[in-house]
């Protein structure tokens, strides 16, 4: 069994009070990867996400605390999580 099977047969044993604990640290999990996304990336720098079913590649103009602003050629602007950004070479 590997880790994520294990993770949910236990998911499916708790009680209210033990879900709550997975919730928080869930989000602390997601909280984190974003600001540490946040911080390997600059202005400038070519991204790309999955968008509607397409990946989208751009430029970023903005990053704020958990988001990250980027310019796709022709379309227009993204405000995307930023944990969902991926640092590429060209955009």
């Amino acid at each position: 069994m590997n880790s994520v099977q294990t993770a949910i047969a236990a998911i499916n044993t708790m009680e209210n009070d033990e879900l709550e604990q997975i919730v928080d640290a869930i989000k602390l999990r997601r909280t984190y990867l974003s600001r540490e996304t946040t911080r390997q990336l600059a202005k400038g720098d070519s991204v790309e996400f999955e968008a509607r079913g397409r990946v989208v590649r751009g430029r970023v103009t903005k990053i704020n605390r958990k988001t990250v602003i980027v310019h796709e050629s022709g379309y227009g602007n993204w405000k995307v999580p930023a944990s969902l950004v991926r640092k590429t070479e060209t955009a």
